[in-house]
């Protein structure tokens, strides 16, 4: 698939995008009201651990503002670190639920979103069909689930890797060189998540073409992966190197953009990349229909349900 091709269906399909941001809020608002039967017992957490200073420190770390961000990050682990220690200490309960809310029912909801916008994607690049996204969303339930807990179990090591690294980055002495430390982390972030992304991009896709079950997509997509993995981990290096550069240029809170953002481009990109690799046909508007060099090796009918 050309870049041209790709604007192309990234315009026709904008509507996606704003429909998917809506629903990350929704779902913010929804973690939101979970925590919120504690909302006292972790303000008086935060308040403890954070001080003024800390917090307009981390506000303004950015290095496009010509800050280096190295001695900030190290503060806020700090503040981080005892925020957590006391947490725990203090509130068991109260923190397992709350880690759980954040950092497990969050990703898997967040996860359920991008599985809608692969459904929607396959059904406007099959056959022009424009599908809302609360009907998908209701529709494909039993099937976005497992796919959003799955995904959740596989990028976690990733994840994990990635805040091993920035840890261990701001353990270094890193003295007159403090500077380097967020460029060698970018670098490390963008390899690493990556290789997260690349070996996922066609995995939702291929639930919603093949209709088959979550291990076996993972299978099925995995094969897509292979037939044009330079194009795989370009994209994926790229994004999340923009990512990481804008985050660590910009601050912290740009992330709350950056990340829907990443979410949309990407989510956007799994099933046109999916086509494109298995040489499907595909829509780009009402009256264009596009083909790959391979058509006549992978298309099939029993491979595909609304192909023409």
């Amino acid at each position: 698939m050309s870049f041209k091709n790709y604007l192309k269906l990234a315009v026709a399909n904008f509507d996606k995008t704003w429909k998917l941001v809506v629903y990350r809020v929704i779902i913010w608002l929804v973690i939101c009201a979970l925590l919120a039967p504690f909302y006292n017992v972790i303000k008086e957490q935060i308040v403890n651990a954070w001080n003024d200073e800390t917090f307009l420190s981390f506000a303004k770390a950015g290095l496009f503002y010509g800050e280096i961000v190295t001695a900030t990050f190290v503060n806020v682990l700090s503040a981080v670190l005892t925020f957590l220690t006391s947490f725990f200490a203090n509130h068991l309960a109260v923190a397992i639920y709350s880690m759980i809310v954040l950092f497990f029912i969050r990703p898997i909801l967040m996860n359920v979103g991008r599985y809608v916008v692969d459904e929607m994607m396959y059904g406007f690049m099959s056959s022009y069909a424009k599908l809302g996204f609360a009907s998908t969303f209701v529709r494909t339930l039993k099937k976005s689930i497992p796919y959003a807990f799955f995904r959740y179990l596989y990028c976690l090591p990733f994840d994990l890797a990635t805040i091993g690294a920035f840890y261990g980055l701001l353990l270094v002495e890193w003295g007159s060189y403090a500077l380097a430390m967020p460029f060698v982390f970018l670098l490390i972030a963008s390899l690493l998540l990556a290789i997260k992304l690349m070996f996922v991009l066609g995995w939702g896709p291929a639930m919603v073409v093949y209709n088959e079950n979550v291990f076996v997509s993972f299978n099925l997509g995995i094969k897509a992966v292979v037939r044009n993995s330079s194009l795989a981990f370009v994209f994926s290096f790229l994004t999340y190197f923009s990512l990481t550069t804008f985050a660590l240029g910009l601050g912290p809170f740009s992330l709350i953009v950056l990340v829907p953002l990443f979410a949309v481009v990407s989510s956007m990109f799994e099933t046109m990349f999916f086509f494109a690799c298995n040489g499907m046909r595909y829509y780009i508007d009402e009256k264009t229909v596009l083909s790959s060099k391979k058509l006549e090796e992978q298309d099939t009918m029993s491979q595909a349900k609304f192909l023409l």
